[in-house]
């Protein structure tokens, strides 16, 4: 084993970090047999630990092909990280089939639109996922369900017919056969009469197959029901034997209980079934900005990776899962947040690749954590004889104290730990979470196993690094070895594996996870002032791979309602809207809007938008094509209502200028062709918002409230409708974006010399698990005079963002004079401009904002580079 054998009591505590007085309760020692003789190695199913998931949906993935694209080593990485090695995080792909509409975040593109149309996965980035994480890991299992289905599959044969001929297409394209299938709808209680014959189906179909596809099609599982909270369909199964017969796995979300009688527990150990928390939670905000939090949960001033939706909750949540519910399975959604900021359920994600063009991606903490548990057994599924070695979860060495089912609190210093076996007694991990302010004490004694002659325990960790370190510096540390029998005390906020596995040689575990790079801007062509700019004529290796001619999946948008796509028209490639009521109808929706996508970089500020469109149907009155800009997503990202500023063209020839939905300019285009093309474009800079059409202005106003960044949107009706030669850029003598966009939380402590990030002063509250429209869900509020906030940069200004109600009043220095007093801020929203401090000299500033009264909430700062020439 690792090291020298250490005296039995070890102390894990975290630098720096002054304790409370621990309450009786978390000062007492816990006492953990982890005893052979209740190891189960004869289930099979029910109590092997599966390990962790990703589940891919609701365009959670939308950018994933273009990192694949663009930054082919970034999107290897990620792959490797999340699927690679002996001790795999991810074990599993599940994907929500998409129908063309916004399922919460936005759209997946159906793969079949109408009922004849050949199934088509490749413009699906959850089946690309799932191919390209199998190449990884041949083991990995990949499950299938819906939400919604287009609107031709309005019966449960239809349903059949779309699934069976996507899953061929997935293997005729890809390679593997789908493991799992729920036959139902996400999020509803089960149709077991549905759940059965779907079950029959499956089992004796031998329609359409090509040679050797019957055989695996044959041995797909069935998974019901996935509804949100705990399972309805608990008694039907056990009472059921037909049904029972027919299920595989038992799964539901967000709830960690059992239901009143039991009948959870008993599938996993009388009944031998797997049981899956198939919809969980990951982090709830940037675990590496996290340990700035000044919470106080319960009593003292921080919780370092602890706390409200925190890395630490989430494993609480798994060992509470296991617990009460016997859960051997969890699957996040979204593990990868792949989309664009401001949408629905952003920052709740355990890997962000949001900026494809730069290849940058955040690693977070919460895979630290989820490693903790895989990395130190064997997971995964058992096979048909017995021999695959899968680890057992012990429940009898396995206890939890949170409280709560969603979230689960585990803030009250009591124990809260998880056990794992190998089947043939040879090896044990306990898994130990400390969610709270107190240490947690342990002995850990085994009984049974072969742990050889002179038999040793590791002891790993991570927690939140002390000041002064890098931020990762307490992730994933070997701290100590103990003899069996021995004691462990868990130092407050911290996770730690005590094994009898050497892991040290092991480099997917000792590997630190990648840390992210510089998140550059879109700036596709400085030299000639284009921002980006896209006439969709891909090559066609490039179309075939994300769709082919009859629909590819195009650069950096993302689909919050429709499905935009590269089509070839005259032979020419154009952006397509792919949802036509006469041709696919329109099929149901999370959030009900008309179509529309987003493009480019949250960080433009001052920029003029183009493109040219054509409507391909007759003139009707929701037959349009419209151009946004500035847009940062929000409640209303799915549709037009959230832009803040569009030009919307009617197939009549009717134009409307909109801010965030309402008209407030209006006119008509003369003598206007609806089969001919037409240019659209928005121009933006500071407060003033001009429109063109055809190359003649049709407004110009400006905005007394202003939105001033965000990214442009591409917007129609229901028909097919074209769009060609998008162009985004720069205007003279405005800056074109924010060069650096700081998270509230990315701070230096006042004791650091020099300042790197933004120092606060004064009376702060420092908040993470905030709103999933907030900056990576943080926020920095100050209802204090005198309260101050300073930064060092390189630029010609600095805003301030995030949503205020106008109140706070500023006093501003720069570079030690004082430039203003009695400032106002405005009313703004997330991601907008509360205040801005615009039009300094191109250099270095340190610039200090006082607040003198009112109430200030920071979210972000953005630096504005150097105007454009």
């Amino acid at each position: 084993m690792i090291g020298r054998r250490l005296v039995a009591v070890v102390v894990l505590l975290l630098a720096g970090v002054v304790l409370p007085t621990p309450s009786a309760s978390a000062a007492t020692a816990v006492e953990i047999t982890v005893d052979a003789a209740d190891v189960a190695a004869g289930n099979v199913n029910g109590l092997t630990f599966k390990g962790f998931g990703v589940l891919s949906a609701n365009s959670t993935s939308a950018l994933l092909l273009d990192y694949k694209a663009q930054h082919p080593e970034a999107y290897v990485r990620l792959l490797r990280v999340l699927f690679g090695g002996a001790h795999p995080v991810m074990s599993h792909v599940k994907i929500e089939m998409g129908d063309d509409r916004n399922n919460s975040t936005g759209s997946d593109p159906a793969t079949k639109r109408w009922a004849d149309e050949p199934a088509n996965v490749a413009r699906h980035p959850g089946f690309q996922l799932a191919a390209d994480a199998k190449k990884v890991n041949p083991d990995l299992k990949v499950s299938i369900l819906r939400w919604n289905a287009p609107k031709w599959a309005d019966t449960n044969d239809k349903i059949y017919a779309w699934y069976k001929e996507t899953i061929l297409a997935a293997y005729r394209t890809y390679g593997y056969m789908v493991d799992y299938v729920n036959p139902g709808v996400n999020e509803a209680a089960a149709d077991l009469t549905w759940t059965k014959a779907y079950a029959k189906k499956v089992l004796t179909d031998d329609v359409d197959f090509q040679p050797g596809e019957a055989e695996l099609y044959h041995r797909i599982k069935v998974v019901i029901s996935d509804e949100a909270g705990i399972g309805s369909f608990g008694g039907a199964l056990t009472g059921d034997a037909d049904l029972l017969s027919a299920v595989t796995a038992a799964g539901y979300h967000y709830n960690t209980d059992d239901d009143s009688a039991g009948n959870f527990t008993r599938l996993a150990e009388q009944y031998d079934k797997e049981v899956w928390n198939s919809e969980a939670q990951a982090t709830f905000s940037n675990s590496a900005f996290r340990p700035n939090n000044n919470t106080a949960d319960p009593s003292v001033a921080g919780t370092g990776l602890g706390g409200s939706g925190s890395a630490l909750e989430m494993a609480n949540t798994i060992v509470k899962g296991f617990v009460k519910s016997r859960r051997t399975h969890f699957i996040y959604q979204p593990a990868i947040g792949s989309f664009y900021e401001g949408g629905q359920y952003s920052y709740k994600e355990l890997i962000s690749a949001r900026d494809p063009w730069s290849g940058w991606m955040h690693y977070d903490a919460g895979l630290a954590v989820l490693q903790h548990f895989s990395s130190f057994a064997t997971t995964g599924w058992e096979n048909d004889t017995n021999t695959a070695g899968i680890w057992r979860v012990v429940p009898q060495a396995s206890a939890s104290t949170a409280t709560g089912t969603n979230p689960v609190v585990g803030r009250n210093g009591l124990p809260d730990y998880l056990t794992m076996a190998a089947p043939d007694a040879s090896d044990f991990s306990t898994v130990l979470v400390n969610d709270s302010e107190y240490p947690a004490t342990y002995t850990i004694t085994p009984t049974g196993f072969d742990l050889g002659t002179d038999p040793t325990l590791a002891v790993w960790q991570t927690n939140a690094a002390a000041g002064g370190q890098a931020f990762n510096a307490g992730y994933k540390r070997h701290v100590a070895d103990i003899a069996p029998g021995g004691t462990v005390t868990v130092a407050p906020y911290s996770i730690a594996t005590v094994t009898s596995l050497d892991v040290s040689h092991d480099p997917e575990w000792t590997a630190p996870l990648p840390v992210e790079g510089k998140r550059t801007v879109l700036d596709a062509d400085p030299k000639h002032g284009t921002l980006w700019a896209d006439d969709f004529d891909y090559e066609q290796g490039f179309v075939d791979e994300r769709g082919g001619d009859t629909g590819a999946i195009p650069l950096y948008t993302w689909d919050r309602n429709g499905s935009f796509e590269a089509v070839t028209e005259d032979g020419n490639r154009v952006l397509r809207q792919q949802v036509d009521r006469d041709v696919t109808g329109v099929g149901g929706a999370w959030n009900n809007a008309d179509p529309i996508t987003g493009v480019g970089d949250l960080r433009w500020t001052d920029y003029q938008t183009s493109v040219d469109v054509r409507f391909d149907r007759e003139v009707s009155a929701d037959n349009y094509a419209a151009i946004g800009a500035r847009s940062t997503g929000g409640s209303a990202s799915h549709s037009l209502a959230g832009t803040p500023y569009a030009l919307r063209l009617g197939s009549d020839g009717g134009w409307q200028f909109l801010r965030t939905g309402s008209v407030t300019a209006s006119g008509a285009v003369s003598a206007f062709d609806a089969a001919a093309w037409h240019h659209l474009a928005i121009r933006v800079t500071g407060a003033d918002v001009t429109g063109f059409v055809d190359g003649t202005q049709v407004f110009a106003w400006a905005d007394p409230k202003p939105f001033l960044s965000g990214r442009v949107d591409l917007a129609s009706g229901f028909h097919y409708t074209s769009f060609d030669n998008l162009r985004v850029e720069r205007v003279s003598g405005y800056p074109p974006y924010y060069s650096e966009l700081l998270d509230n939380l990315e701070m230096t402590d006042l004791a650091q010399v020099p300042n790197t990030k933004l120092v606060y002063a004064g009376t702060w509250q420092h908040s993470n698990g905030r709103g999933m429209y907030e900056y990576q869900r943080s926020a920095s509020i100050t209802k204090t005079p005198g309260s101050t906030l300073t930064y060092t940069f390189s630029g010609t200004g600095l805003d301030l963002l995030g949503v205020n109600d106008g109140t706070a009043r500023l006093t501003v220095t720069v570079d030690g004079v004082v430039t203003g007093t009695d400032l106002a801020t405005r009313v703004s929203t997330n991601y907008q401009q509360t205040f801005g401090l615009r039009g300094l000299a191109c250099g270095r500033h340190t610039v200090t904002v006082e607040v003198t009264s009112g109430t200030l909430l920071v979210d972000a700062a953005g630096v504005l580079g150097t105007p454009a020439r």
